[in-house]
């Protein structure tokens, strides 16, 4: 594949088991956010970071009494950071990211377009897998060959969530980042 990131699991399976939005039951949203909790603290090498545990239980208290059918944003956005191995297909996630802006949009032929400056188009590949086009200021070029289906949704998994949270790629004052690193 070209123009893949290699930090993005390519051909990893899905976990069948884990149920998909919109829920039916407050078991199934339990079960959802109970997977994406195990998830995040696997994601750590060795035992889960402090960061991983602080994320497990804001994840565990955000829906008092199981909330409703549709994933938080928080749930969301650690989902997609993630690379969380629910059984999303691509008509299941362009579904939950509906209201995020260049959504996954299904152009009515098996074809998917998402994205803005650039924006991309994946076609299916007879066999599985997907052709991807780039498309900018008037270009059009290949940008991908993804050999499974499965990696259509990863790519835009990779390509719609947060890159820059803060404090990466943002200016933190001096004084308050050696306060904060100051020994209790």
């Amino acid at each position: 594949m070209s123009n893949i990131d290699a930090s993005v699991p390519w051909g990893r399976p899905a976990v069948d088991s884990i149920p998909l939005p919109p829920f039916g039951t407050a078991e199934e949203r339990t079960r959802f956010t109970r997977a994406l909790q195990l998830h995040v603290a696997l994601v750590d090498d060795g035992a889960p970071s402090l960061a991983a545990k602080v994320l497990a239980e804001a994840l565990g208290s955000g829906q008092p009494g199981g909330g409703g059918p549709d994933l938080t944003p928080l749930e969301l956005t650690v989902a997609l950071a993630t690379y969380f191995p629910a059984p999303w297909t691509p008509a299941a996630l362009a579904a939950v990211l509906a209201d995020r802006h260049g959504a996954p949009r299904d152009l009515g032929d098996g074809s998917w377009n998402w994205g803005y400056d650039p924006d991309f188009t994946a076609v299916p590949r007879e066999g599985g897998g997907w052709e991807v086009e780039r498309h900018e200021r008037g270009s059009r070029r290949p940008f991908a060959t993804l050999e499974r289906d499965g990696d259509l949704v990863l790519m835009w998994m990779d390509h719609v969530r947060t890159s820059f949270a803060y404090p990466n790629g943002w200016r933190a004052e001096a004084a308050a980042a050696d306060a904060l690193a100051e020994p209790a």
